[in-house]
């Protein structure tokens, strides 16, 4: 599958990554825009002195040791006894870590009995905290000539979560962020999620006042989505825009159908009929009950509203507003204050389903 056209957004993230940091970078926008992809093609064109260290919470079932889990992967013994003879642990693991580190690394390879002191932490030097742990390595790898990035993926998932001694896990990761960027300046630390809610949360939130950016990666403006309709061979990029605009997760979806020698108009009414159907449902639910009493009513309303195209949030009683958001019906950007649907193949169903 080509990479879409997203130049632009490409030399943005660059220029962030090429400064001091000073900063925690929030990268949101809705969902199936590319986020991720995008922020992997940003470290695949990053000089070699950079180390990326790529951590996603998908699938995070809760707890501190899975946390701290979340950041390694299992690394090589014999280099690490090597290491462990000449030196205290902790700085043996730094080491470690600076040895076996790749430009991109999905996770921080280290030995088991190094992650289980991490996870364990405390005031012992020998059982270190995850986070003095990893400001350490940041220290050391700026030392050694490096850049660390600190991509934190799918963040919102610890918006609940408690850590060892009983703290907000977020509170302390963010500060633990604030601390690398603004403070000691060591790394870079972009923070990506679909979940608009909680950037909200963040973006009214005092404490990170002066301390934090956002960056919106947004579905595809129509000239830049006509490029990309080009290097998938779609056939009336018209028709194209008119069901499925600049969503790049849609795109694909229509590339797979025609990868079936399914014909592109029918390929693009199926996904359409899909999506009337799935909309149809939820409607369904909301009329019978079953979504925390929701009326039903505001719900069509706001929905007819917002099908001629992106609205002020304040224009939805804050409820329906959240509500709709939290189902991935509608895309919330805090920064703006406004609200659309998560895509124009959503808009064009509401649309069809309401009218």
């Amino acid at each position: 599958m080509p990479f879409y056209n997203r130049k632009e957004d490409i030399r943005r993230i660059k220029a962030v990554l090429s400064g001091e940091p000073n900063l925690v970078y929030f990268v949101y926008g809705p969902i199936n825009s590319g986020k991720t992809t995008l922020l992997m093609k940003v470290a695949e064109e990053l000089p070699e002195n950079y180390r990326i260290f790529y951590i996603n919470f998908r699938g995070f079932e809760g707890g501190y040791p899975k946390f701290t889990r979340a950041f390694f992967e299992l690394g090589d013994k014999t280099l690490w006894r090597k290491l462990k003879k000449k030196m205290p642990v902790v700085a043996a693991a730094v080491e470690y870590v600076e040895k076996v580190a790749k430009k991109i690394n999905t996770a921080i390879e280290l030995p088991g009995e190094v992650i289980r002191m991490l996870q364990v932490g405390g005031e012992d030097p020998e059982k270190i905290d995850l986070f003095h742990y990893l400001e350490r390595l940041m220290t050391k790898l700026v030392e050694g000539g490096k850049k660390p990035v600190l991509i934190l993926d799918e963040i919102q998932v610890l918006n609940d979560e408690i850590n060892a001694v009983g703290q907000p896990l977020l509170a302390r990761l963010f500060n633990f962020a604030v601390r690398i960027t603004k403070e000691t300046h060591l790394c870079h630390v972009l923070c990506a999620t679909s979940d608009c809610l909680f950037i909200e949360e963040i973006y009214s939130n005092a404490r990170l006042e002066g301390r934090a950016e956002y960056i919106l990666i947004d579905d595809l403006e129509k000239g830049k989505a006509f490029e990309v309709y080009e290097d998938f061979e779609f056939e009336d990029k018209v028709v194209v825009w008119e069901y499925i605009g600049g969503k790049v997760g849609d795109m694909v979806r229509l590339f797979e159908k025609k990868k079936q020698r399914y014909n592109e108009r029918d390929s693009l009414e199926s996904l359409l009929e899909s999506t009337i159907s799935k909309l149809r449902n939820f409607l369904e639910a909301i009329e019978e009950g079953e979504k925390d009493e929701i009326n039903i009513n505001e719900v069509k309303e706001a929905l007819v509203k917002i099908s001629y195209g992106e609205i002020l949030a304040k224009e939805i009683r804050r409820k329906v507003r959240h509500f709709l958001v939290e189902e991935n019906i509608l895309f919330y950007n805090p920064v703006k204050g406004t609200v659309r649907f998560q895509g124009k193949l959503l808009q064009k169903a509401a649309s069809e389903l309401l009218k």
